[in-house]
């Protein structure tokens, strides 16, 4: 997403997701039976299908066209967790590793999208953004963002590494601040400055403190930044979209059906805001169906939070609970930025909870002297 560069990027993003995750999760699914979701949640599996195939009803009233392509969006939600799931029951010790590696890769590309930045063609002339998919100041900031909140989770064992993912760090905040996405900054400084509740250790301090300082830092000596665009027709395009969840509150619009908010002489093809463009488009129903995981994920990583990938969940909850009420166009679109945000957090979670589950049943069956179940 971050990585890939040049004219055709998209479609060689979007192959190369198909051919390395999604071809493969579905594979391994008709090979093992769909095995790895045995130990799995099921108020939650249940749940999570209860939404996917309400929003493919939409699509019954949804406008435009291209209605049985949309239901590949669900399908590939489907593969995302189930290629999620089997891989952390099969290698565990290898799920921080690629979580590690992929932070390093999105600081990477940050620092590229910055060196590079004076020679780019881009609309924002004082605002970074990323490359292709991250083509907006907001979603390059979140994508970033994520990136920064999860890599915080996972320091190095070797002291020789630690460096590195500082510089990756630092790499990734420079640039989550060079986007003057206010959404972000607020994000970040909530997930950083409620650390020390949810992280053990001199770290989760330093963090804070460094978030506290650098918010009185830009209060006292930059407010300007924080204030000359003020409020950014937020409330304005709130009022107009909860007037449209009103008016269609059961079925909605419809799965990927595009509408548009206009305030005065500016208008929006989305709510800038993922919970109601949620209820814009599922209605009231899905909007309650997905609120219903998405506290089932932050509970999650809060209860798992002396795990690494516990606070990695929580850490993502709580980054994502703030920066998604500014912006994040929808729940269900084909693999994009959001998904860090949204299924990310709902994958690792569901791994978590499935992995548990299937070590207590090992447990069991090795004390009732059953032979284990191979997977």
């Amino acid at each position: 997403m971050a990585l890939v560069l040049g004219p055709h990027a998209s479609s060689v993003y979007h192959w190369t997701v198909a051919l390395l995750l999604f071809v493969p999760a579905l594979w391994l699914w008709i090979a093992e039976r769909g095995r790895s979701l045995r130990d799995a949640p099921r108020a939650v599996l249940l749940v999570c299908a209860a939404l996917l195939v309400w929003a493919c009803l939409t699509l019954f009233w949804a406008s435009g066209g291209h209605q049985v392509e949309r239901i590949k969006v669900p399908l590939f939600i489907v593969l995302y967790l189930y290629a999620w799931v089997a891989w952390g029951l099969s290698r565990p010790e290898r799920v921080e590793f690629l979580l590690r590696l992929t932070g390093l890769g999105m600081a990477l590309s940050a620092l590229v999208a910055m060196l590079a930045f004076p020679w780019r063609d881009i609309v924002w002339t004082h605002r970074m953004v990323g490359f292709d998919m991250l083509d907006g100041p907001n979603l390059s900031a979140y994508a970033m963002g994520a990136a920064f909140v999860w890599l915080a989770q996972l320091p190095p064992a070797r002291a020789g590494w630690r460096a590195w993912w500082l510089v990756a760090l630092a790499t990734l905040l420079v640039f989550v601040v060079w986007t003057g996405s206010r959404g972000a900054w607020l994000a970040l400084f909530v997930c950083l400055v409620s650390q020390p509740l949810w992280r053990p250790g001199r770290m989760a301090r330093w963090f804070a403190g460094g978030g506290l300082l650098a918010a009185v830092a830009v209060i006292v000596l930059k407010p300007a930044e924080l204030l000359h665009r003020g409020l950014s027709y937020r409330p304005q395009i709130l009022e107009r979209a909860l007037a449209m969840i009103e008016r269609h509150p059961w079925g909605g619009l419809g799965m990927g059906s595009k509408y548009t908010i206009a305030v005065g002489n500016r208008s929006w093809t989305h709510s800038h805001n993922l919970f109601s463009n949620i209820g814009i488009e599922l209605g009231l129903p899905g909007l309650a169906l997905w609120l219903v995981l998405w506290c089932w994920v932050g509970w999650i990583g809060w209860r798992m939070r002396a795990a690494t990938l516990g606070r990695v969940v929580l850490g993502l909850w709580v980054f994502a609970s703030v920066a998604l009420q500014f912006d994040g166009p929808s729940l269900l679109r084909s693999p994009r930025p959001e998904w860090l945000l949204t299924w990310l957090p709902f994958a690792l979670a569901l791994m978590l909870m499935t992995r548990c589950a299937s070590r207590a049943s090992l447990q069991r069956d090795v004390t009732a002297g059953k032979p284990p179940i191979e997977s």
